[in-house]
């Protein structure tokens, strides 16, 4: 005779399923505005102001100098020169600025105080807008790591009511040991509780730049969760630690590597954000006006082809240092999708919903395509991050239920 009635096997096996489906909340809909990661020395204040306070103002005036038109720009990119005027004319912030406390500043401990000091201050009394606050502080294995990184983050909201601390997160480099992250992990944990934040207030970013990063990925990962935001690929630092012979951004190791992080990231939630166009669209001295020319846009040209690049891969983002390369990168997302684009995917979702709820239809063909729930799913991911970007309307998204109305921002 049977021990369990069919209810009592039921219940036992929904409770169960309660239990595997108990996962980390997704990331707000906030963190997916990762499309450029403008980097910037925590220990120069100027600079650090500029890149967030301006974005890509100064696109203009470069331009100018060098007697590049926008339609010459436009045509080095492959772009309808409208693309390229409308940025020129309406410059844009960078979606998240990083002050960078480490690779980007010298290791002397005056330099590294004066970094402490104005990342905590550009970080209270700058206009930071919508953009994303983020701190690089060193690495675990440098001197200073520790006092850097909590004397940054501690000061930063000492003295401001918890709902204002003004950092969104950092960015941790170099991490290779599950012990390290570990350490990184629980000082978060020990400012959060320090300032009266909630638990994993302070989001972060992993740099994953070395052969022992993306062999134990999968184990930093989970245990980062469900404090991270994104996954950054480090590309130089990833060549000097496998010792490739020159920073490739196409070598098959390196795109093996991207595709890994890519990988993870997506199995994460969180972006994937590509490592930074090492080559600047700056002038060199020496060369004849038209050789500089041919030059700046041979390099704004390189950033946008390389950020194309990893769009297709599969990347949420990419690092530039430089106002040009942030122009370039953010034209590139704007080509990525167009609105006709946009509105087949929601009209997708609508047709799906009929299909689903009024007609009692689990699959369908919708323009001729196979649509079903993985279909409807892709399409929803599509327009999330479109919202995130600006490109989709965040009142047409909440319909659709693409956004919750908790992620609505006001206008």
């Amino acid at each position: 005779m049977p021990t369990h009635s069919i209810n009592e096997l039921v219940e036992r096996a929904e409770a169960r399923r309660r239990a595997l489906a108990d996962r980390p909340p997704p990331l707000p809909l906030r963190y997916w505005r990762q499309q450029a990661h403008f980097t910037t020395p925590a220990s120069d204040p100027s600079m650090a102001r500029k890149a967030v306070e301006r974005g890509t103002e100064s696109m203009g005036k470069t331009l100018e100098r060098w007697a590049i038109t926008p339609g010459m720009l436009a045509g080095r990119l492959g772009l309808p020169p409208r693309q390229v005027e409308a940025l020129l004319a309406a410059p844009r912030r960078a979606p998240l600025v990083m002050l960078d406390g480490e690779d980007a500043q010298a290791l002397r401990e005056d330099v590294a105080e004066r970094g402490r000091l104005t990342a905590v201050n550009v970080l209270r009394e700058a206009d930071w807008g919508t953009c994303l606050r983020f701190y690089r502080p060193p690495g675990a294995s440098l001197p200073g790591a520790a006092k850097t990184l909590v004397s940054v983050l501690y000061e930063a909201g000492q003295g401001r009511n918890p709902a204002e601390y003004p950092l969104d997160g950092i960015i941790f480099p170099k991490i290779e040991r599950l012990e390290e992250l570990a350490w990184v992990m629980q000082t978060l944990s020990d400012v959060e509780a320090a300032l009266g934040l909630p638990p994993n207030r302070i989001r972060l970013g992993l740099l994953i730049e070395s052969g022992g990063a993306v062999a134990r990925l999968e184990a930093l990962v989970e245990q980062s969760l469900p404090r991270l935001c994104a996954l950054i690929f480090g590309l130089v630092d990833y060549a000097a630690d496998l010792g490739l012979t020159a920073i490739n951004t196409r070598h098959p190791i390196a795109e093996w590597a991207r595709a890994a992080i890519i990988n993870a990231a997506g199995a994460a939630g969180v972006p994937a954000i590509d490592s930074m166009t090492i080559d600047y669209p700056v002038a060199q001295a020496g060369l004849s006006d038209d050789a500089n020319r041919t030059r700046i846009l041979d390099r704004i040209a390189l950033a946008y082809e390389d950020a194309r690049h990893g769009l297709e891969l599969g990347m949420s983002g990419k690092w530039v240092g430089h106002p040009a390369q942030l122009f370039a990168v953010l034209l590139a997302f704007e080509a990525s999708v167009d609105d006709a684009t946009l509105e087949r995917e929601a009209a997708k979702l609508r047709a799906y919903r009929v299909a689903e709820e009024q007609e009692g239809r689990g699959a369908t063909i919708i323009d001729g395509v196979m649509s079903d729930r993985a279909t409807d799913r892709q399409a929803r991911e599509v327009l999330r991050r479109a919202v995130a970007w600006g490109r989709f309307d965040q009142d047409e998204a909440l319909k659709l239920g693409v956004i919750t109305p908790e992620e609505v921002e006001t206008k």
